[in-house]
């Protein structure tokens, strides 16, 4: 039976942005495969038409907290959250394995090698009108999220940060930010003086990386100056308090008397919290080894090697080197680039540009990102400062 497609088209705006997949992605496969139907084709059931077998696979996961029952799979609306974690899975996949973005049709290949996707751009083309409205009901902002026109282009997704080495020279001036700028904006104290000389002295690493306009240096100074505080927190602090771990970190800690023995420890905390993902291993002190650090708090193992290896730096073994003064500009420039910030600093979308350094991904509705309200008042004093009207 056909389902509603105005709400089945909500649902997968709802389910692309928390998953950080295109939501006209996860509406045209399921008109691909099923005409957005809840009935099913033999094995394949519902609107994706997955077996159960696939549905099994994918239907628990811990870091999106998704747990579902074999039973489940019958329900169009937690087929689609499965799905989508399928396409979240499927584009990190594919950018790992050719270091770019799949277009639609590749990422619907990678989802399911030899299929034929003859009729994929129609799919995408007649479940395009759907998208806006959706997005209007769903988003606070709606036009965070965007038709996909051509199934041949590249598609968005959650960034992948690959080590694909970088040429930089450490010492290079000549950038668009300097000494004047940071001392008005980031005043010494509580900012550190040396991290503000060490910013003025490598400003250029910033052109070298693509960051070389005033509005992409605008963009770029107003989220690092809300990451760290204009430069106050470079460091993430770990000392809670048990109310405010219940708080921020509720997924792990259930009540207030699982919260002992974590309070204002900040080692005790960083390995609870942080241990068994971002590439962290359990049992160990990566958690707090590697907390967040450096102008966009890098945090998590996996970014720290893959960030170092990017700049010929062993962050691995040398976790502080992130706050050097002769680092912390190529670090977090290298990690917005490669966040895919760029192209939503040249639209000046200051929404898709926190989402990607806040959340993960351009996808996501204003009311998950932290401090956006901060992030937008940054920009407005960076732009004056470079110049843009």
């Amino acid at each position: 039976m056909a389902l509603d497609r105005a709400s089945f088209a909500e649902e997968c705006v709802r389910q692309g942005v928390y998953f950080g997949v295109e939501p006209h992605y996860l509406l045209a496969v399921a008109q691909f495969r099923s005409g957005i139907s809840d009935d099913n084709n033999g094995d394949q059931i519902g609107p994706y038409r997955l077996t159960q077998a696939e549905w099994n696979a994918n239907s628990n996961d811990d870091d999106f907290e998704i747990h579902f029952t074999p039973e489940q799979i019958g329900s169009p609306l937690r087929q689609c959250a499965v799905f989508a974690l399928m396409a979240n899975r499927a584009f990190t996949a594919f950018v790992k394995a050719n270091n770019r973005n799949p277009t639609t049709k590749e990422l619907y290949l990678q989802q399911f090698p030899g299929a034929d996707t003859t009729d994929f751009q129609k799919a995408l083309d007649d479940t395009a009108a759907l998208v806006g409205p959706a997005a209007d009901e769903v988003l606070d902002e709606p036009q965070a999220v965007s038709t996909l026109p051509n199934s041949d282009k590249p598609t968005s997704g959650p960034p992948v940060i690959t080590p694909d080495p970088i040429q930089l020279d450490p010492a290079a001036g000549g950038g668009l930010l300097t000494l004047a700028m940071l001392q008005r904006r980031w005043p010494v104290p509580p900012a550190k003086a040396d991290i503000i000389q060490g910013m003025a002295n490598t400003a250029g690493v910033l052109s070298q990386l693509g960051i070389n306009t005033p509005l992409r240096m605008a963009h770029f100074m107003a989220q690092i100056s809300e990451e760290t505080d204009s430069g106050r927190e470079m460091t993430e602090s770990l000392s809670y308090s048990a109310e405010n771990i219940l708080r921020v970190f509720h997924k792990y800690f259930p009540d207030l008397a699982s919260t002992q023995g974590f309070v204002h420890n900040e080692r005790a905390l960083g390995n609870k919290v942080y241990n068994g993902r971002m590439g962290n291993r359990i049992g160990s002190d990566d958690g707090f080894t590697f907390r967040g650090r450096g102008c966009l708090q890098i945090t998590g193992r996996e970014s720290y090697d893959k960030i170092g290896r990017s700049l010929s730096l062993d962050l691995v073994n040398n976790p502080e080197s992130v706050n050097a003064p002769q680092n912390v500009l190529a670090i977090a420039g290298t990690e917005f680039v490669k966040s895919g910030c760029l192209p939503d600093c040249d639209a000046d979308n200051v929404v898709r540009v926190s989402a990607r350094i806040n959340v993960g991904h351009a996808n996501a509705s204003p009311g998950t990102i932290n401090g956006l309200d901060e992030r937008k008042r940054q920009l407005r004093i960076w732009k004056q400062e470079f110049g843009v009207a």
